[in-house]
C-alpha cells in the first residue's frame, strides 16, 4: 500500500515513567493516546515507549491497520480520547465501528512489537528465522525481510536513546504515514 499523507505524532514525556502521545490528524482532530507502558530491549538503554515501537514496527512492517493507523483513520483504541478539533457528527460511533473491522490486524501489531522487543532483550534482534518463529504463520507479513528488521531494531535503538535524553516536558517528535486513500484494511 502505497504512503503518503504525513500525519504528527509526539510522545510527551512525564515524570517518572509516565507519558502520553498526541496524535494530530489531517482533519484537525488531535487524539491523546495515554500511555505509561514501555518495552523493554537489550542495548545501552534497556526500555522505550510503547507507542514508539508501534510507530517503528507498523510502519517498516506495513502494518497499516496497527495502533497509529487506526488512530490516524478516525479509529479509535482504549486509552485514547479526542482531545481538540471539531469532530464529525457520530464520529465515536464510526471511530468504534473502524476499530472493530481492523481488530486482528490491531493484534497482529501487538505480537509483532512484543515479539521484535523480546528478540532484542534476548540479544538476538536482527533473528528473522526467531521473529517468524515468535509470530507464526497466523501474524507473519510478506514485507517482514531481514532488512526490515535490521531498520526497526537499529531505529530503536536509536530511538530509546533519543528518548532517554528527553528531559520530562520534552516531545519525542515522528510522523505516520497514512495510505492515500485514509482507507485500511484488517489484518
Amino acid at each position: 500500500m502505497s504512503r503518503s499523507v504525513s500525519t504528527p505524532i509526539e510522545v510527551w514525556k512525564g515524570h517518572g515513567t509516565r507519558y502520553h502521545s498526541s496524535l494530530h490528524r489531517r482533519d484537525g482532530v488531535t487524539v491523546r493516546l495515554e500511555g505509561g507502558s514501555y518495552n523493554k530491549l537489550g542495548g545501552p538503554v534497556r526500555r522505550i515507549p510503547h507507542d514508539i515501537v508501534h510507530r517503528t514496527v507498523e510502519h517498516h512492517f506495513g502494518v497499516d491497520a496497527g495502533l497509529w493507523g487506526v488512530l490516524a483513520g478516525g479509529g479509535t483504541v482504549q486509552n485514547a480520547s479526542f482531545v481538540e478539533g471539531r469532530l464529525p457528527p457520530n464520529a465515536l460511533r464510526r471511530a468504534t465501528a473502524m476499530t472493530d473491522r481492523v481488530g486482528e490486524s490491531l493484534r497482529q501489531a501487538e505480537v509483532l512489537v512484543r515479539a521484535v522487543a523480546d528478540l532484542s532483550l534476548e540479544g538476538r534482534p536482527y533473528d528473522l528465522d526467531g521473529l517468524r518463529t515468535a509470530c507464526g504463520d497466523r501474524w507473519w507479513l510478506p514485507a517482514i525481510t531481514a532488512d526490515a528488521l535490521r531498520t526497526v531494531q537499529d531505529e530503536l535503538q536509536d530511538a530509546a536513546c533519543r528518548w532517554d535524553a528527553l528531559a520530562a516536558g520534552e516531545a519525542f517528535a515522528m510522523t505516520w504515514s497514512l495510505a492515500p486513500s485514509g482507507q485500511m484494511t484488517g489484518g
